[in-house]
């Protein structure tokens, strides 16, 4: 039997399986090769709704898909602890004792982690949005305040890139209509300007963007690092400090070693390198795909962007050279170029590049709506997402025109799709 794991049930090693599922069907179904999913998480996250998670105009819920009604008797939930490449076995920890898993063939899509490595206190005092579970008690923890009455007077937002910008709209408006009194949200950026991906190429929706953070009331802080986040505060690298009652990191990556791959070829950030067909550099049964993977962009040659789309992609890429290889077939090389950038903002409002294009506005916002709706993973999650932001869209006009608060209730829970929200992860 031929044996192909997936490690990791983010964005890469999803399409991964979906690809190999449909194009060896057949041999899946004579028992002649076994496919196999391993993810320490039941659910896999997407992150195209965090900016409408956190304003609260969606539900947690909306983000997350179980894995396991996909994936069925292929989905194996644990956490890889160790691997042995030569001996071509992993050794995952389930809920019970450990077991080994022997694979012929290893996808290697474990994604990113947040920065805990760079940014001192943040383990301790901030709050992530990039992991599924810290992402869940981040809105817990916002949750509990608003029904507690607890003051929040002061938010920092670390990233000048789309998440961060995200981020720092949504949590803007987000106190804005809680009527509890002025909160201030700052929004740190390393970059001398926010949103250095789309500078100089796309300026303008980058403009657009920065003034409507300033006009949400964001205080920007551009051209810093931060040193440390206390509890109450974020030291900066300039000798500053920002009070803060409430500190969100949505900037850089870093990236786990998996024990027992401490030989595969890393670049200087940590992740794998790839070849132009996703093998790992000098294997022959060893794929990369995703955050992790360092693959030549087919245009420049650098590392493809650390993206949701580049990680789909990817994961297909590998899919469909994993059954060429089986089949006796040639693989070809990575070449996908990119379609676009965007980032969703506070009022149904965006900024959207499109093959070149720049859009804002509530088009913007429909535009990205749209596509991001088309790549989820589950069309009925799907189409619940786009009934709710419609009836949000509608309940916006009508309240503006009678002059009325809309209602802008979340969309309701999937109780079994959502973790214990008390306590910090990490």
């Amino acid at each position: 039997m031929r044996r192909i794991v997936i490690l990791g049930g983010g964005y890469a090693g999803l399409h991964a399986f979906s690809v190999l599922r449909s194009r060896l069907g057949s041999q899946v179904a004579r028992g002649e090769v076994e496919l196999t999913l391993v993810s320490r998480d039941g659910h896999h996250t997407y992150h195209g709704w965090t900016g409408e998670v956190l304003s609260g105009d969606l539900a947690v819920g909306s983000t997350l898909t179980p894995i396991a009604p996909i994936l069925g008797n292929s989905f194996v939930q644990g956490e890889v602890v160790s691997a042995d490449l030569s001996g071509r076995t992993l050794t995952v920890q389930g809920e019970g004792a450990p077991r080994e898993i022997k694979f012929e063939h290893l996808v290697i899509a474990a994604g990113s982690v947040d920065p805990f490595d760079r940014i001192p206190g943040l383990a301790e005092n901030g709050w992530c949005v990039k992991n599924s579970r810290d992402m869940q008690k981040l809105v817990g923890e916002l949750e509990s305040r608003d029904a507690a009455a607890q003051t929040t007077r002061n938010v920092v937002v670390v990233g000048g890139g789309l998440a961060g910008v995200e981020t720092a709209s949504a949590l803007a408006a987000r106190y804005g209509r809680a009527g509890s009194g002025k909160v201030n949200v700052h929004l740190v950026s390393s970059s001398d300007k926010l949103l250095p991906s789309l500078r100089p190429d796309f300026t303008h929706i980058a403009e657009t963007a920065t003034r409507q953070l300033l006009d949400q009331g964001v205080q920007l802080h551009e051209g810093v690092r931060v040193t440390q986040i206390e509890t109450d505060h974020v030291a900066l690298s300039n000798g500053q400090s920002v009070a803060s009652d409430l500190s969100v990191v949505a900037a850089g990556v870093s990236f786990r070693v998996l024990p027992g791959t401490e030989s595969l070829p890393r670049n200087a950030s940590g992740q794998i390198i790839a070849d132009e067909d996703l093998r790992v550099r000098g294997s022959h049964n060893i794929w990369v795909a995703g955050d992790i993977a360092a693959v030549p962009h087919p245009t420049t040659g650098e590392p493809c962007p650390t993206n949701a789309l580049f990680a789909m992609k990817q994961g297909d890429c590998v899919g469909r050279n994993i059954a060429r290889t089986i089949k006796g077939q040639s693989v070809r090389g990575f070449n996908f170029r990119g379609l676009g950038q965007a980032a969703g903002l506070a009022g149904q409002r965006g900024i959207t590049e499109l093959w070149g294009l720049q859009f804002t506005g509530r088009l913007a916002w429909v535009i990205r709506v749209l596509f991001f709706a088309w790549f989820m993973p589950s069309h009925r999650g799907a189409l619940s997402v786009l009934s709710h932001l419609s009836q949000n869209v509608w309940g916006a006009a009508l309240g503006a025109v009678t002059g009325s608060r809309a209602s802008r209730a979340p969309v309701a829970e999937r109780p079994e799709s959502v973790v214990n929200l008390s306590g910090r992860f990490r």
